[in-house]
């Protein structure tokens, strides 16, 4: 669980949950360099550089929290957007709503958005890209090369030269979507992490470890893999952050006794 902190101290904590992870691994680095002195051979003393502690995950499940870290951007849900219907094939008929042409009538979800400049036809044997007519009023004519798109009936109107070939559409579909906008000038916000890892002693008993670090900021390399054939995991790498609390902590590792496995 990450839970983003607030901005304003007195305002409301945002709990993300992390999912289902496939991997975690907490990094607690030190780095050292050694002093010299004198003609002696080995170090009379070490200086203590750095500390840094570094939580690498991956999480079998994707949605968009993950995203969410490494960006800075607001999961929102949006009521009024839209997808993409990719390389939907179709037939073209007689003309129905519009004799005298043939008519592909796609299999819309819902109003094509933005119909003007967001919808693409192909003739599926040519690979020919058609040209769209400008809309409103249908043409008199359609050339063999031309559609028009009719946003009355929903249909793509083409040449009837094109009756009982296959076609191939690119349009844009209205859907209420979960969404992250990737925007220029945003940066990781800093987040609170805790986990609960459970294992059985051989005793039979359970105990648990729960590690909580107080300040994190996302960093390093987020990858949406769509190789076929191929699972695909999305990973994230956090890195602790001072804190600056009167205690000077930055976070805890602690052991417990368990009920059962969690």
């Amino acid at each position: 669980m990450a839970k983003r902190l607030p901005a304003d101290p007195l305002g409301a904590v945002e709990v993300i949950t992390l999912g289902t992870l496939q991997d975690l691994k907490i990094d607690l680095n030190v780095e050292l360099e050694d002093i010299f002195g004198g003609d002696g051979l080995f170090a009379i003393d070490v200086l203590v550089k750095s500390k840094s502690i570094e939580v690498s995950a991956t999480d079998a499940k994707f949605d968009l929290d993950a995203i969410q870290l490494m960006m800075g951007s607001t999961v929102q849900e949006q009521v009024n957007s839209f997808v993409w219907v990719l390389n939907e094939q179709d037939q073209a008929t007689a003309g129905t709503f519009n004799s005298g042409f043939a008519e592909v009538a796609p299999n819309f979800a819902s109003t094509i958005y933005g119909a003007d400049g967001e919808l693409a036809v192909r003739l599926k044997d040519a690979n020919k890209l058609l040209k769209k007519l400008p809309g409103g009023t249908l043409p008199a004519t359609i050339a063999a090369d031309e559609f028009f798109y009719d946003d009355t009936n929903g249909v793509v109107v083409l040449n009837n030269a094109h009756i009982g070939k296959d076609t191939v559409m690119n349009y844009k579909r209205e859907e209420v979507v979960d969404l992250v906008d990737l925007l220029v000038d945003e940066v990781p916000f800093p987040i609170s992490v805790i986990h609960h890892g459970t294992f059985q002693q051989k005793d039979g008993t359970y105990a648990g470890v729960e590690t909580e670090l107080y300040m994190c900021r996302a960093k390093g390399t987020f990858s949406i893999n769509a190789q076929r054939a191929s699972a695909s995991a999305s990973a994230i790498s956090l890195q602790i952050l001072d804190p600056e609390r009167a205690d000077g902590k930055l976070g805890s590792i602690k052991r417990f006794s368990a009920t059962s496995r969690v």
